[in-house]
C-alpha cells in the first residue's frame, strides 16, 4: 500500500501542469544599430556606437556579455554586462571597438557581426547579431581612418 502511494505521488508531481517559461531568450529581444555620434572614431583607435535592445514578449532578458569574433578588436560595452531589459522596454548600449591589431583589422567587413550571451527565465544563449549595411560600413570607415591614417612624427 505504501508503495503504489509513493509511486502515485512521483507520477502525480511528474505530471504536474508547469508554467510557461516564455520565448527563448534570442526570441525575445531584438538588437538594432543606433548609429555612431559625429565623433565616433577616437585618436587611440576606437570606435563607439550605439545598440538598442528591445525585450518583447516573456520574462526580462539579462545581457551577460557582448563580444566581437575579430582577433585584431576588442570591445567595451556601456553599462557593462551583466545588465537586464526589462519586458516591454528598450535599453541602449555604447560600445566601443578598439583596433589592436591593423595587419589582421578588417578594412571591408561584409556582415559583420556581434555575440551576445542572453539569459533569462527559460534558459541561456549564445546568439549572433548582424547590425546591417550601417554599421558595416561605419566599422570599416573607422578601421581605416585609424590604420591607414599618417603615422605620427615624434
Amino acid at each position: 500500500m505504501v508503495l503504489a502511494v509513493a509511486a502515485g505521488s512521483a507520477y502525480l508531481y511528474a505530471t504536474r501542469p508547469r508554467p510557461d517559461p516564455g520565448p527563448w531568450p534570442a526570441q525575445a529581444i531584438s538588437v538594432t544599430y543606433a548609429g555612431a555620434g559625429p565623433a565616433a572614431v577616437h585618436p587611440g583607435g576606437s570606435f563607439r556606437f550605439s545598440v538598442e535592445i528591445t525585450a518583447g514578449a516573456g520574462p526580462p532578458v539579462t545581457v551577460e556579455s557582448v563580444r566581437q569574433p575579430s582577433a585584431a578588436l576588442h570591445l567595451t560595452a556601456s553599462p557593462n554586462p551583466p545588465f537586464t531589459v526589462k519586458t516591454g522596454s528598450t535599453r541602449t548600449a555604447v560600445i566601443a571597438i578598439h583596433v589592436d591589431d591593423c595587419e589582421k583589422a578588417p578594412r571591408n567587413a561584409g556582415l559583420p557581426f556581434l555575440d551576445v550571451t542572453l539569459r533569462n527565465a527559460r534558459a541561456k544563449q549564445d546568439q549572433s547579431f548582424i547590425l546591417g549595411d550601417d554599421y558595416a560600413r561605419d566599422l570599416s570607415r573607422a578601421v581605416a581612418d585609424y590604420c591607414e591614417r599618417p603615422p605620427r612624427l615624434s
